[in-house]
Parts: C-alpha cells; sequence; structure tokens
C-alpha cells in the first residue's frame, strides 16, 4: 500500500510538472472537472491556484464529489494565501524584535492596506492574522452553494463580497436594495477572491470583536459568533457556520499543509 500511495505521489508530481517553492504556484483554469488536482493527503496538497472556466460544479451529480472537489479547489489557494500572508508578518516581526531594519515604505503600505491608525506595526502584525482554513471553508461553502453560485461561476467570487467602486471589475447582482442595483467583485483567479476576504476580516470595523479572539485563538467554535455581521441572517448564518463545520469536519483542513 505505501509502495503504490508513492508510486502515485511521484506521478502526481510529474503532472503537476516541476518542485514549487514557497511563493510559487500553478494557475490553472477549469474547463473541465477533471483540470482538478486531488490532494493526496494532509501533507501533500499541490500548489495550484484555480479560476473557473468552462466547468461548472453543477454538473456534478454527486454530493460527495462535488464536496471533494470544492475542497481540492479552495484549499490549496487558502494555504497559499496564508502562507504569503505568514511570510509577510514573519518579516514585521525581525522588524519589531529589531533583527531586521525597519522598512518604512514597506510599512506604509501594508498600514493603508489594513487601515492600521498611527502606524502601530504590533497592531499591524496582530490585523494580517489568517483566518483559519476551517472558517474560511465554511463561509465559502455557504456563500457560494459549495461552488454552484453564480458569481463564483462567472466571477471567481467566493464570499459574496460587493463591489462599491465603479472603476473595478465586478458584475451586477440579480439582487437589489430598493432602486439601488447591487454589483459584486470579480476576480481573475480564486486567489484574489480569498485574499480580498482575509484583508476583509482584517480591517473591518465589524470583525473587530473577531480579531481580538482571533489573537489568541484559532479554535473555530470560539471565533465564528464573531462572524454574526457578515450576514444580515445574523446569530441564524452562525449557526449554519458551525453546523457546516462540524457535519463536514472541516477543522480537518487547518492541519494541510502545501507539498514541498
Amino acid at each position: 500500500m505505501r509502495l503504490r500511495l508513492l508510486i502515485f505521489s511521484m506521478i502526481f508530481s510529474l503532472v503537476l510538472g516541476e518542485s514549487l517553492e514557497v511563493g510559487e504556484y500553478k494557475k490553472i483554469e477549469i474547463n473541465k472537472i477533471e483540470d482538478i488536482q486531488s490532494m493526496i493527503d494532509k501533507k501533500s496538497v499541490p500548489r495550484v491556484v484555480y479560476s473557473v472556466g468552462e466547468a461548472t460544479f453543477k454538473d456534478i451529480s454527486s454530493i460527495q464529489i462535488r464536496k471533494s472537489k470544492f475542497y481540492d479547489v479552495v484549499v490549496p489557494t487558502a494555504l497559499i494565501v496564508r502562507e504569503e500572508i505568514e511570510v509577510e508578518r514573519e518579516k514585521i516581526k525581525k522588524m519589531i524584535d529589531g533583527e531586521i531594519q525597519v522598512n518604512f515604505e514597506y510599512l506604509d503600505s501594508l498600514y493603508e492596506v489594513y487601515r492600521v491608525e498611527n502606524n502601530d506595526i504590533e497592531v499591524l502584525y496582530e490585523k494580517m492574522k489568517p483566518v483559519p482554513v476551517s472558517v474560511l471553508l465554511s463561509q465559502a461553502i455557504i456563500e457560494s452553494g459549495w461552488g454552484t453560485s453564480r458569481i463564483f461561476e462567472e466571477a471567481n467570487n467566493i464570499f459574496g463580497v460587493w463591489s462599491l467602486n465603479s472603476t473595478e471589475p465586478r458584475i451586477k447582482a440579480t439582487g437589489s436594495r430598493g432602486n439601488k442595483q447591487i454589483y459584486l467583485r470579480k476576480y481573475d483567479t480564486m486567489k484574489g477572491s480569498i485574499e480580498d476576504y482575509m484583508r476583509l476580516l482584517a480591517r473591518h470595523n465589524a470583525y473587530s470583536d473577531f480579531r481580538k479572539v482571533l489573537k489568541s485563538t484559532s479554535d473555530y467554535k470560539k471565533l465564528i459568533p464573531h462572524l454574526n455581521k457578515y450576514s444580515e441572517l445574523g446569530e441564524e448564518y452562525v449557526e449554519r457556520l458551525r453546523k457546516t463545520i462540524e457535519y463536514n469536519n472541516l477543522d480537518r483542513f487547518d492541519s494541510y499543509e502545501l507539498k514541498d
């Protein structure tokens, strides 16, 4: 069995091409479901970033296969985004500890992105802590309907993030608020969607309590109650997140690692 797994792993590596390092990844457009690379195990997540092409999750009749493919698509990109954030956080930590010289120009750009007041480098470091994969996945599942929503298919928008800027890529939502048309952000790849999601939770005032808890724990049970403002459903939304995580055992993905 071990020999068979080793051979499969070698074939898998050949399919993906040369070994990829931190900061590197392949881009794959999903034109058929077979384009999705499977995760072999929790320590062999491929360095792949996906975008939706001609394929649709709606065509997968088996619910279990659809779930598995959804994980295969979202988890690798989530881990790549987390890794990139952690690389930056490590650099910031070294600046805080005096191990490397403070780069004020670099920090100024991050202060603006994460809306850090008074150029507080320690607040920046705390705000940038990534969201656990289990929490991210639960919201991705609910907001995209396991990858079957129109905005997922047409805009690589996993989390239903709105667009308030007419100059950025976006699509019209089917609904509206009174006489006001709603728009949703459009991304080139799902990586852009996950990056936006991470920044949203890291800087919006509605999630300040979420960030306070995240500073000391990555336990989804303690975190998700503070996502009640993400949806108009409020506490019902929190309960849906909890059930989604527990029913699908999503916390197992918190220990998954990118392939070396």
